[in-house]
């Protein structure tokens, strides 16, 4: 991957044009985190490069400086790289698409995860394979889905970030849908709060699926954004955190 001048791109440049057509979005504070390099004021001068180049540019949405999507040099990259970049995401969800991306990006970045793929992703690429049939809702894809690399095997899994409380009936269905479902081994629940995991829980005592008591595991959503290695997972009986699955899956 090249710019205009025929100068070849760097690895954190390469990583963050391929972030963005997965996620949608960059905001400043990820481009600062985990792809900029050396001082903040050099990573800023980075970044400003990017803009002016064309691969990155300002958010669309009015009053959305510190967030960038990807721009027309950006998209010509991405497609010769046989990308297939994702549209914008709208304000409201840039929080919550990011929590997702940024944390499997870091899963990847540690070898404990080999291939992501964003709600966005799937729902652009119409993919059956982890459509889930919620009923009454119609089809439905996890937040994430990716697999996780063990010792001696691997696992496909699911992520939803539950940023917000839904209502119980919706819990119920998307749990019926999970049970149902046999592509994913595992299904990882990101919450931003207790009550949003009781929830989740009643929807498993109410669909009544043993199975799902060793599949399906909770964590804080705070300590998923912190670090998704040693979050610690509640309910899954294997293991504790995803370090510690993939060291025994």
């Amino acid at each position: 991957m090249k710019y205009r001048n025929g100068r070849k791109v760097s690895p954190s440049v390469f990583q963050a044009i391929r972030y963005v057509a997965k996620v949608g979005v960059i905001t400043r504070d990820t481009w600062n985190e985990i792809f900029g390099k050396g001082s903040i004021r050099w990573k800023q001068m980075q970044l400003k490069f990017l803009i002016d180049e064309g691969v990155f540019k300002t958010h669309p949405c009015n009053n959305l400086g510190d967030s960038f999507v990807m721009g027309h040099i950006g998209m010509e990259m991405a497609k010769e790289e046989k990308w297939k970049p994702v549209y914008f995401i709208q304000p409201q969800f840039i929080k919550h698409d990011e929590t997702v991306g940024k944390g499997l990006w870091l899963l990847e970045r540690h070898n404990l995860c080999k291939g992501w793929m964003t709600e966005r992703e799937l729902k652009g690429q119409s993919s059956p394979t982890f459509k889930l049939n919620v009923r009454e809702l119609g089809g439905k894809y996890p937040d994430g889905v990716f697999k996780l690399i063990g010792n001696t095997s691997s696992a496909i899994m699911a992520l939803e970030y539950e940023k917000s409380g839904k209502t119980n009936w919706r819990y119920n269905k998307t749990i019926k849908a999970y049970s149902e479902s046999g592509e994913f081994q595992y299904i990882l629940y990101i919450v931003e709060s207790p009550a949003i995991e009781a929830s989740i829980r009643r929807g498993m005592r109410y669909i009544g699926d043993s199975r799902l008591n060793s599949r399906l595991g909770f964590i804080d959503a705070e300590a998923w954004k912190s670090n998704p290695l040693s979050a610690q997972i509640r309910g899954l009986s294997l293991a504790k955190t995803i370090n510690e699955l993939a060291r025994k899956t």
